[in-house]
């Protein structure tokens, strides 16, 4: 399975977190580095051997969000190691002097995961692949890019990314590619997302980085 397959793959574990046949929408939480694997432990830990209907279940996942909700940082670090193979992991245990620290409990900021010095800026959409990230906020807020869309050309498309933020917790969203030679917050580009307006995305809008321990993967 390639990178970008596998990052598309863990992205999904939190917008549609799969228990008992069913699928759902995780809270938001800030601190909160919950693996998918950690999340279903503690829904089948409430759960016990009763019967649980989905809606009961929906409604302990949104009612006990340090136990069930991600933060930015917390997704996104666990999306890219896991499909790196430990690759960021280990990267980072490196360049922050942390050797065997960075559990995904005791993780990376957004902040780093963003910081230009640990990768190469992208400042034209043709040239943004699986594996991105993208800052927000000054490093305030991190997304990643999970899909690139193309045309029968090769022409890219859209621009597919997966961030966790407070108001609508982990989701997709993607951005209409109306000039590939352009930067992500051009007027070219329509960003098309649950929780902002095209015009709030670009206000937050920093950059997007290539990092050096993703780069030989994609």
């Amino acid at each position: 399975m390639s990178f970008s397959t596998q990052l598309s793959a863990h992205c999904e574990e939190y917008v549609h977190l799969s228990y008992g046949g069913y699928s759902f929408v995780l809270p938001y939480y800030l601190g909160g580095k919950n693996t998918p694997a950690q999340i279903i432990k503690a829904i089948s830990n409430w759960a016990g051997t009763a019967q649980k209907t989905k809606d009961e279940i929906q409604r302990y996942i949104t009612n006990n969000p340090a136990s069930t909700g991600v933060d930015c940082s917390g997704l996104v670090y666990y999306a890219l190691n896991e499909a790196s193979n430990g690759a960021v992991r280990t990267y980072f245990e490196n360049k922050l002097n942390l050797p065997g620290l960075l559990s995904y409990a005791y993780g990376i900021s957004a902040e780093n995961l963003t910081n230009a010095a640990y990768g190469t800026k992208i400042t034209a959409a043709k040239n943004v692949k699986s594996g991105c990230v993208i800052r927000f906020d000054n490093g305030g807020h991190i997304l990643v890019v999970d899909d690139i869309l193309r045309d029968s050309k090769g022409n890219i498309k859209s621009i597919w990314y997966t961030h966790s933020n407070g108001s609508k917790g982990p989701h997709w969203g993607n951005i209409t590619i109306g000039d590939a030679s352009k930067d992500l917050n051009d007027a070219a580009q329509t960003w098309n997302d649950s929780a902002y307006t095209d015009a709030t995305a670009k206000s937050y809008y920093n950059y997007t980085l290539q990092l050096d321990c993703i780069s030989k993967l994609v």
